[in-house]
């Protein structure tokens, strides 16, 4: 019995990894010409998609109530667009070599960052732009840190998830598994963690983040307060297209306005509001298109507020 069951799983593996094989040979080819792809394929998604266009469509009308809807509808198209251009970069931060990844690459402020891990260990606070796969990366080029992941469901994605990403950083660890965190953190390693999705009433507080109040993880000043880690924040965004495309990240503290060396507040409100004032920021400067919008980000409401996709 057993043999059979593997027998199945590796007949269900057989297509994930031919359409790995065919990503692969697409990310090959010149950027530019993979971008397009990326860019057509991505208005088809966003055709068919209905299901995470309305959801698309209700964060955009919540987050920028004032927009025009014929605006609104195209920013709506150029989401998915960046979305599936992100989808498409992963792959591309998988298989791309180093020199490749350093040519279209900087992250700027990176010394604020070896700085302050000379001394401690360190947070950084990351957010799910569409290069969220990729940015890890570009920084893993030039610092090696450990990355927070979320296991997939099917085992051959994840197993060749996990070996491509592996070589260039420090650690792996399970969004679930804290305790390994916790010690790296303590060993003064430098732990890169993205909460900003909505993971429920359960450890969140409500922050404003466009203006909506927000459900958003409040584990930040524990975390802090168990290993004496600072805290960074760290953006990223794709510039230009084709054969001028730059993926630019950047450091920055936002808890050093309001706390000495980047520690954050005993208040979880407090820390939630700053982070997601920092998260706003970063995407207004830069391209509020390149954020995954195609998340239920509002779905955990106050008291007495409805579920908005329902």
């Amino acid at each position: 019995m057993p043999a059979m069951n593997q027998q199945k799983r590796q007949l269900k593996d057989y297509p994930v990894f031919f359409g790995l094989f065919l990503i692969k040979c697409l990310v090959q080819l010149p950027l530019p010409v993979w971008q397009r792809v990326g860019i057509e394929l991505g208005k088809i998604i966003h055709k068919f998609a209905h299901k995470r266009r309305r959801i698309t469509e209700i964060n955009l009308t919540m987050a920028f109530p004032d927009m025009p809807e014929s605006e609104r509808n195209k920013m709506v198209r150029d989401v998915f667009i960046n979305t599936t251009l992100g989808a498409l970069e992963s792959f591309y931060g998988w298989w791309a070599s180093s020199e490749e990844i350093q040519k279209r690459s900087e992250v700027k402020n990176l010394e604020t960052l070896q700085n302050l891990n000379k001394d401690a260990g360190v947070i950084i606070i990351g957010a799910h732009f569409t290069t969220l796969d990729l940015s890890g990366r570009v920084m893993g080029e030039r610092q090696k840190v450990d990355i927070v992941y979320k296991s997939q469901k099917n085992k051959a994605f994840n197993d060749t998830m996990i070996k491509c990403r592996a070589p260039h950083y420090g650690e792996m660890i399970s969004k679930k598994d804290m305790r390994t965190m916790i010690k790296r953190l303590k060993a003064k390693n430098i732990v890169w963690y993205a909460p900003d999705q909505d993971f429920g009433p359960k450890g969140s507080v409500f922050a404003p983040f466009f203006g909506v109040p927000t459900a958003t993880l409040s584990n930040i000043a524990k975390l802090v307060k168990l290993t004496g880690a600072k805290v960074v924040f760290f953006s990223h965004f794709r510039e230009g297209l084709g054969e001028d495309t730059r993926y630019i990240g950047e450091v920055t503290t936002p808890f050093a306005d309001q706390h000495s060396e980047s520690n954050v507040s005993d208040d979880d409100a407090i820390n939630a509001q700053i982070m997601n004032a920092e998260l706003e920021r970063s995407l207004k400067d830069n391209d509020v298109k390149q954020y995954f919008w195609v998340h239920k980000r509002f779905k955990t409401r106050p008291n007495g507020e409805p579920n908005p996709y329902k």
